[in-house]
């Protein structure tokens, strides 16, 4: 029979012992948790995977060997983006650099993006660029369609380094 006091000692114990058991299999689950979004976050900014046009679907494959048919493919970047995964296409086609969004599932073009001079942007569009660059002068244009939605991306001097713009037909600064 066991005594009466090594009873309450032993629940005193499993009493003290239970928080901190409990603290630590919070805190394993916090760091479970942490590390899995810091992964889904990294994945995110680096969401795209850098491939070939070899490991592209056969749909994809198709339209891109259609559309840069006569000249030359530069880069491919796998992508998902609103649910589904497209490939970001970048090409040389008839001297002009051009970009094209194509869905892995079809092959459907989803988006394109072709160099323009720097005189074709819209009016509010090129005042918008000048404002942000501080100048006009070395600024490179390109103008897109994806999702059906137009926009006009300014590449040019910033505080000594080249970045990019990216407006809608307005003017207004959309990242």
């Amino acid at each position: 029979m066991t005594h009466p006091n090594h009873i309450h000692i032993r629940e005193q114990r499993e009493n003290q012992i239970r928080p901190l058991i409990m603290a630590s299999l919070i805190a394993l689950g916090i760091g479970v948790f942490a590390v899995g979004c810091a992964s889904n976050k990294s994945a995110g900014a680096a969401g795209e995977q850098r491939v070939t046009i070899a490991q592209l679907s056969p749909p994809a494959r198709a339209t891109v060997e259609k559309m840069t048919a006569g000249g030359s493919v530069d880069q491919i970047d796998r992508e998902f983006e609103r649910g589904k995964v497209v490939y970001d296409v970048e090409a040389t086609v008839a001297g002009k650099h051009v970009e094209y969004l194509i869905a892995h599932s079809d092959g459907e073009v989803l988006g394109t993006e072709v160099s323009i001079d720097y005189n074709e942007l819209p009016a509010a569009v090129r005042t918008a660029a000048e404002k942000y660059f501080r100048t006009s002068t070395g600024l490179k244009a390109m103008k897109g369609v994806e999702y059906g939605e137009t926009h006009y991306e300014v590449e040019g001097p910033k505080n000594g380094k080249t970045v990019e713009a990216t407006f809608d037909p307005q003017g207004k600064r959309t990242k």
